[in-house]
């Protein structure tokens, strides 16, 4: 028992840890994608009502192909905008002043200043000037990233600090999942690991640097409320165009979108300009939206009990469908608590909650289905030749009590011996090679009546034969000794047609006696590890016994049967009662029945009008 139990948690604990070696490189890669599925099926989200994007797109950039010439020299602002980008800085510095003029809370620039504006200093100048009143609510943008080395020619990591100095500064850099799609905000621990070689003051990241909130240590994933153009935006052209009261108290991140002018990067709901990925990730930080993922000790807690759970609720299912179902149960509930999870703000290691049970179930089912084809194979040689072939695909679809272990179970069946009467002085008589002869024609011929009622060929021992009618599966006691009644009528007939072959060819001819009752066993394997044999055993099967040997009392009834048979069968049987006997092992006396045959009904008869009339 204890290396059977130790053999069930073998296979799994192995295939536990094989899954996990294999998950382990495509972890990362696979729960980033997870991830990114998971915000689609969410869908769009609305984003801050605060926040809105002042977009230096298309349209602005052709303000001189859009709108009439006399349209354009009435606006200031509009005859600085027909130019080619970029603009002077003085005039990126109008737009941010016009917002803020009218209410605007904050502007976040995203466009980097890291060289000498190219229209000289004083634009640079200019650029400050025009934006002093508000120099703290104006947030500039630092950048990081691999940048070519002008001495060495090497690409190196460079901090690109805006040589505009107004404000707070935030750095522009986000973070990439395993498959290149944006995803998280830095925190405190990456930005003094990534910035540890460049001087100090170093910059959070943006969203931080907007809202003056020192970043947490941990990275924040980032709450993506939608594809592009989720978060509202306003085209800088259009700037002044706005309802009075519409720039009060908005965020305004300041950006461009055209592809030729500004990169587009993957993110879950596609490929979003820098400017749209700054702002889910200041929505993140203002809604306090963000993932985060569990510290180490957190994931090994959380990985060693689910992975504790799956060994405990894979070792129990007997059989490999059962395995299979419980993981994959475990793997939904891997992947739904991980969704749920999701939508709590934290990242669990789905992948690994729901390849460990996989694995695990996968290899101990793999086992199991070795083991059942192995019992299968032997079932099917063992009872090939006992049953009939329906009853054979039945017990092979669940083995059931058939399997390949020691043991057994109370049930309730019909057993029938039938055994020679006066074989022993026959056999002296025979050479060895016409007795076997003759025992396999008289076995070929009774054993095919109990195949034909799909009994059970239980043994032959000598010259008699055993059988069960209600096991390995029942049809009811009644069905099952009906079938048991047919067995023997057919048995009888079999032998009679046997004894017309023996006297034409000069043999003597055969006598059996019959016994058959309906009780309680105990039905399974007995034997060693090594030869197992399935049987019943118990007090019916001694019983049957003795009313086979009672029948060579009446010669006239070679079958007898118990009254609890004929009470099975009160309307279908023919019988002459023999009285009560008192038989070897049994204190009271057993009612014993001679089976003379089953009593046909006579037909139905269907009286018409004009005969019941008559």
């Amino acid at each position: 028992m204890a290396s059977a139990r130790l053999g069930r948690w073998g296979w799994v604990w192995r295939s536990l840890l094989l899954g996990s070696l294999v998950a382990a490189p495509v972890v990362e890669t696979v729960d980033a994608r997870w991830r990114s599925l998971a915000f689609r099926l969410r869908g769009v989200r609305r984003p801050p009502p605060a926040l809105v994007i002042l977009d230096v797109n298309e349209a602005s950039l052709g303000v001189a192909d859009r709108l009439p010439p006399e349209q354009i020299a009435a606006s200031p602002l509009w005859r600085r905008m027909d130019a080619a980008w970029p603009w002077p800085r003085a005039l990126q510095a109008e737009l941010a002043a016009l917002v803020l003029e009218q209410g605007a809370r904050q502007v976040v620039f995203t466009l980097l200043y890291p060289r000498p504006s190219r229209f000289g200093m004083a634009d640079d100048r200019a650029f400050v000037d025009r934006l002093r009143p508000w120099r703290d609510r104006v947030v500039l943008p630092a950048g990081y990233g691999l940048e070519r080395d002008p001495n060495s020619g090497l690409e190196v990591l460079q901090l690109r600090r805006p040589v505009v100095a107004l404000g707070p500064v935030g750095l522009d850099a986000l973070l990439e999942s395993p498959g290149g799609s944006m995803e998280a905000i830095p925190g405190r621990a990456w930005q003094q690991q990534a910035l540890a070689g460049f001087p100090l003051p170093h910059p959070p990241a943006l969203a931080y640097a907007a809202v003056h909130r020192p970043p947490p240590a941990a990275d924040l994933g980032i709450d993506f409320p939608g594809p592009a153009g989720t978060v509202p935006v306003v085209s800088a052209w259009e700037v002044q165009q706005q309802p009075p009261g519409f720039w009060r108290g908005r965020i305004v991140v300041v950006g461009r979108t055209p592809s030729r002018l500004a990169d587009r990067r993957p993110s879950p709901f596609g490929p979003l300009s820098s400017v749209e990925l700054q702002a889910a990730a200041l929505a993140t930080v203002l809604e306090g939206r963000g993932f985060r993922s569990l510290p180490l000790p957190g994931s090994v807690v959380l990985l060693v009990s689910w992975g504790v759970l799956a060994l405990v609720l894979l070792a129990r299912p007997g059989q490999a469908g059962g395995t299979a179902a419980t993981a994959m149960a475990l793997a939904a509930g891997g992947l739904g608590g991980a969704t749920l999870a999701w939508l709590a703000g934290w990242w669990l290691p789905v992948t690994a909650l729901v390849v460990a049970p996989l694995a695990g179930g996968g290899g101990r089912a793999f086992g199991q289905w070795l083991r059942e084809s192995r019992e299968r194979a032997y079932l099917h040689q063992v009872l090939a030749r006992r049953i009939s072939p329906a009853l054979l695909a039945d017990i092979l679809r669940e083995p059931g009590p058939l399997g390949t272990q020691l043991g057994g179970s109370r049930t309730r069946c019909v057993v029938l011996f039938a055994d020679l009467v006066g074989f022993t002085p026959l056999s002296e008589r025979l050479s060895p090679p016409v007795l076997f002869a003759l025992l396999n024609r008289y076995f070929e011929a009774i054993a095919a009546a109990v195949i034909a009622e799909e009994g059970l060929l239980d043994k032959f021992i000598g010259d008699a034969l055993m059988a069960d009618f209600g096991v390995p599966r029942s049809r009811g006691d009644a069905a099952e000794a009906l079938a048991a009644v047919r067995a023997a009528l057919a048995m009888q007939a079999a032998l009679d047609r046997l004894n017309a072959e023996l006297r034409t060819q000069g043999q003597p001819t055969l006598r059996q006696g019959i016994g058959i009752h309906v009780g309680e066993v105990i039905a399974g394997n007995l034997g060693s590890s090594q030869r197992l044999e399935f049987t019943v055993v118990g007090a019916t099967v001694n019983l049957a016994s003795r009313l086979e040997r009672l029948s060579r009392r009446y010669p006239h009834c070679p079958v007898l049967i118990s009254g609890e048979v004929l009470a099975l069968l009160p309307d279908q049987l023919e019988v002459d009662s023999l009285g009560e006997h008192r038989l070897e092992g049994w204190s009271r006396p057993i009612a014993v029945y001679g089976l003379r045959g089953l009593r046909i009904s006579p037909p139905s008869t269907t009286i018409s009008p004009e005969n019941a009339a008559s």
